[in-house]
């Protein structure tokens, strides 16, 4: 049975192009994935032992053990939530919890008074809503403040930097300087500039990738004599055959087509930094610790029923949301001095005091670049920034092609039609999806990125451009092809059906193997005979097989040759 080579004997180009198609989705899958890992999100739920209050109902070791019984609970975040509001006398259980939502944030202003009265109450249904029981002990006021005690967590306001986060300090740090000197305090702006001058940093790479590209479209010529000469011919052994040869004719000019994925690695790092700077300007622009950063996202996104900002954020991860609803809104943030999820809320409300003095502008068009786009709430206009995404990627990528050297297209390889069919929609689908997941402005900046990108490129390939050939170039170059075949070591085959292509006669075609065509003889020519030197005719062999041999006279005896010796 015939094995499948569909996909066996790809060339180089190819892989390579596959390769940086995949490393392109890479840098995208470690974005969405650093969402996960390396961004800033809401503090979660820990627990510390139980201080006894005066006058608590319940012992220390019995707040324990209810404190770790909701900690257990997939809502624990949720409970210490309601479980605060109802300290500070509101009901937020059920459909209550509802009360004064927006389509950014809950209005306090329309929150119930509050019944500090009705605290243990409130509290005991918050925790029969979740169907926790208490095991021991009767909650009352004092055995409340107890277990919201337990949830209390210390915030480190110092930063203290490892040295990844040191390194994107600096960043920030440039980064935040093109945002208030040249982008007069915008960061739309600031991230043009950074598009700009990460692509000015990249000229010199872009010049060799250049380089490479005009490298290898010099050897175009060679290239198609040597897959002209297996033309018609696609079984696994010829494939691999021509895969050799063109590998052998890059390595001796020196190319490499894995060169082309080298500015991939080389921007990867940056790529991923701008977008940790970009969604977390508080810590790596303002000088915020993470924790700092983590406990105000804590308190902005909290319901105002429990001294927060009840914030309601596209996405829990980054401040680049929370401050631009902050600059947008004008919203007080004096609430997290007394902010009952901390238990240093007035060295917290010290610390990011003066910091949101400095929140740029992440405002375009009257729009809030810090949202996500998003189909059920918020501003609908952003969702024309994933569409606009697509469109500049799929663009700049067709322009982009059309200005470099392409792989040649080995027939109807299939390897070669998915990874085009990837880098001419898939990357951009990729990009537009991932813009659904992040903050606007960071789809902003990809554009950015991309435009300018595309621009290096339309400059390069104008400075330097790609050689070009005419037909006769293409066949001197077969000529000269088939000039080193005939220097080959010449070898006959024997007689074949030369429509049948072999695995075992892959080569036949480089060596001779037409048989030699037989002289014309004139009519009235005599062949003259053949004597010895006796004047006798040479013997032939009577036998059949070898008919027409001639043989060697024997030698005569030596008893002969010694008579002739004593006559003399």
């Amino acid at each position: 049975m015939r094995k499948n080579t569909k996909f066996k004997g790809l060339s180089r180009a190819v892989i390579s192009r596959l390769l940086c198609a995949i490393l392109l989705l890479g840098v995208l899958g470690g974005i969405l994935t650093s969402c996960a890992a390396g961004t800033t999100k809401a503090t979660s739920l820990t627990t510390k032992a139980a201080a006894n209050i005066e006058g608590a109902t319940m012992t220390e070791a019995q707040v324990d053990d209810l404190a770790k019984t909701i900690a257990k609970d997939s809502n624990a975040l949720l409970i210490r939530e309601k479980l605060v509001a109802a300290q500070r006398g509101y009901n937020i259980t059920g459909n209550n919890y509802e009360i004064g939502k927006g389509d950014k944030h809950y209005d306090a202003s329309k929150l119930p008074a509050a019944d500090t009265t009705r605290s243990v109450e409130y509290a005991k249904a918050v925790l029969a809503e979740y169907n926790i029981t208490i095991a021991a002990g009767e909650l009352n006021e004092q055995a409340l403040a107890m277990l919201i005690n337990c949830f209390q967590t210390e915030v480190k306001v110092d930063a203290s930097h490892g040295v990844v986060d040191q390194l994107l300090n600096w960043i920030g740090v440039g980064f935040g300087w093109l945002i208030e000197v040249p982008g007069f305090g915008s960061f739309i702006l600031g991230t043009l500039y950074f598009a700009i001058a990460l692509e000015l940093l990249m000229i010199p790479l872009g010049i060799r990738q250049q380089k490479n590209s005009i490298k290898q479209a010099k050897l175009r010529p060679r290239e198609m004599a040597i897959r002209n000469k297996y033309k018609g011919r696609n079984d696994q052994a010829t494939m691999m055959k021509l895969n050799e040869e063109i590998r052998t004719l890059y390595a001796s000019e020196g190319y490499s087509p894995m060169s082309g994925c080298l500015p991939l690695l080389i921007t990867l790092p940056f790529l991923l930094a701008l977008y940790w700077v970009v969604l977390d300007p508080m810590i790596y622009m303002m000088g915020a610790s993470k924790d700092m950063a983590s406990a105000f996202l804590t308190y902005a996104s909290a319901h105002p029923a429990a001294g927060g900002l009840g914030l309601s954020l596209g996405s829990s991860r980054g401040t680049i949301e929370v401050l631009s609803y902050i600059r947008e809104s004008g919203l007080s943030v004096e609430g997290l001095s007394d902010f009952a999820f901390f238990s240093n809320g007035s060295a917290c409300y010290d610390a990011v005091n003066g910091i949101l003095k400095n929140i740029p502008d992440f405002s375009l068009f009257n729009m809030n670049m810090g949202e996500t786009p998003s189909f059920t709430g918020g501003n609908l206009w952003l969702l024309l920034i994933p569409v606009v995404t697509f469109v500049v990627y799929w663009g700049g990528g067709k322009i982009t092609r059309k200005m470099t050297f392409q792989p040649l297209q080995a027939g109807n390889d299939p390897a070669q039609g998915c990874s085009n069919t990837m880098m001419n929609v898939m990357m951009p689908a990729m990009s537009a999806f991932f813009t659904f997941l992040v903050p606007a402005a960071v789809g902003i900046y990809w554009m950015f990125k991309s435009i300018v990108a595309t621009g290096k490129q339309v400059i390069l390939a104008k400075a330097m451009p790609l050689p070009t050939y005419t037909e006769e170039d293409y066949k001197a170059a077969e000529r000269e092809l088939a000039g080193k075949d005939k220097q080959k070591p010449q070898k006959k085959s024997g007689s074949r059906n030369p429509n049948v292509r072999s695995l075992h006669h892959i080569d036949d075609e480089d060596y001779e193997t037409t048989p030699a065509q037989p002289k014309k003889i004139p009519s009235d020519y005599v062949e003259p005979e053949e004597t010895t030197e006796s004047g006798s005719k040479p013997r032939t062999a009577d036998n059949a097989y070898s008919e027409g041999v001639t043989l060697k006279e024997d030698r005569p005896a030596k008893k002969d040759t010694d008579d002739k010796n004593d006559e003399q």
